[in-house]
């Protein structure tokens, strides 16, 4: 919409309000077109179609037309307000009318309060001085991948002995509270690993020295940070009974282990895991300087960050944090407080986050890096193998949660981070 009047109050450097004026002459243009159309499609009695009088259709129709033209006008002169002005908003506007109905034949006033994208200038991100540390793989770093690939290769083998220490045990288990059975506190054929986490602390205890055939009747405290807060500290009863003891069987680091491990032989396989760990050493490594970078850039750029993309961001965090919380994964100074201590707590994180992204996107645009369709396939691909899913479903979940532009995003912010190495210098 053409000819409208814009004042802009900034409220902050980031929260606008618009006061826009729409001339009388644009709002009349507007009620006669919506008037013309439903002349031309609604059935009055007695009119042919296309025929019914004026005074006869705003009769009728008036209210209809009234909170139609008002939307139509706000949503098109508010658009071209954002363009005028080349203002970005993070949120959906709050609209006021001011008290003063939409006529006909008069100037339209509104006024519309918006929290819009800060607009930084980024610059200092090329020759930046930056620690990059070397991380030579050593034999002692090739001896303990060659033991972890070892050990995930054991295997558990029944065995008539009582359990001891490492012994996998199956049991089926049942627990009580007060003689009651406790709800969904009943397993079978449940693998407790004596001296690993198992279901509740103090389980796997409690199974040391049982032979199969065992029955046992123990006590067993819930942690305090449960997440079923009715049993949470509580003692309860728990029935056990004892199906296998398995012993841990460690394979050998041998010629014929490199063969199961798909390696012509042991030089090779030492040379697969040497390369493994490079790659991971290389990843920590990029990670500590991307930190490095982006704690550089922050404090070199200080700007205000709209509450909407804080309060984005901090929705993410406490999903995750109480998705923790009910796993029984909290973070023990989480304990006990409230929603609203939790936001108070994780606001630095989420502005911090917000801080982050806008940076990375205005260096995005700046060096006008794109992301190509083949780059998208291939991180989804990635992204599929390490959750063990198929690259389709993955992809269908992303195209159906709208969670493409966060891939994207993602790949693109990798670009700048390669764009600030590769024209760094050497830091202290």
């Amino acid at each position: 919409m053409h000819n409208i009047r814009v004042q802009v109050e900034d409220l902050t450097p980031v929260k606008k309000k618009l006061d826009i004026s729409v001339p009388a002459e644009a709002v009349s243009r507007e009620f006669k077109a919506a008037y013309q159309n439903i002349r031309s499609t609604a059935s009055v009695a007695g009119f042919r179609k296309g025929s019914a009088p004026m005074n006869i259709l705003k009769a009728r129709f008036g209210g209809h037309v009234q909170e139609d033209v008002t939307k139509r006008i706000i949503e098109s002169s508010y658009s071209t307000a954002l363009s005028e002005r080349q203002l970005m908003p993070v949120e959906a506007p709050q609209i006021d009318l001011k008290g003063g109905e939409l006529t006909e034949d008069k100037d339209f006033t509104f006024s519309v309060t918006v929290e819009i994208q800060p607009r930084v200038e980024v610059g200092g991100y090329r020759g930046m001085e930056l620690k990059k540390e070397a991380s030579p793989v050593s034999e002692e770093d090739i001896e303990k991948g060659l033991q972890n690939l070892k050990e995930a290769a054991a295997q558990f083998r029944e065995v008539e002995r009582p359990a001891g220490e490492g012994d996998l045990v199956v049991v089926d288990f049942e627990a009580f509270m007060n003689g009651e059975p406790i709800k969904n506190g009943k397993g079978e054929g449940y693998p407790c690993i004596i001296g690993e986490k198992s279901l509740l602390p103090g389980f796997d205890e409690a199974l040391k020295g049982a032979s199969k055939g065992d029955v046992k009747e123990v006590d067993i405290t819930f942690p305090e940070n449960y997440s079923e807060a009715s049993l949470a500290g509580k003692v309860s009863q728990f029935k056990l009974s004892v199906k296998a003891v398995k012993e841990k069987g460690v394979p050998e680091v041998n010629e014929a282990f490199a063969k199961d491990m798909g390696c012509e032989n042991l030089e090779a396989l030492r040379a697969k895991v040497k390369e493994e760990i490079e790659k991971h050493k290389a990843s920590e490594g990029k990670e500590k300087i991307k930190n490095e970078i982006l704690d550089k850039l922050i404090a070199a750029h200080p700007f205000e960050v709209p509450d909407a993309l804080v309060n984005r961001y901090m929705g993410v965090i406490l999903s995750r944090v109480i998705e923790n919380m009910r796993a029984g994964m909290s973070a023990p100074e989480d304990k006990g407080l409230n929603i609203d201590q939790l936001k108070e707590k994780y606001r630095p994180a989420a502005v911090r986050s917000v801080r982050e992204d806008i940076i990375l996107d205005t260096i995005a645009a700046k060096e006008a890096v794109q992301v190509t369709p083949v780059e998208v396939e291939t991180s989804v691909r990635t992204i599929a193998t390490q959750r063990n899913v198929s690259y389709e479903s993955l992809m269908s979940r992303i195209q159906t949660e709208g969670a493409m532009e966060v891939i994207k995003d993602g790949l693109k912010h990798e670009k700048v981070f390669d764009i600030i190495i590769e024209n760094s210098k050497p830091g202290a």
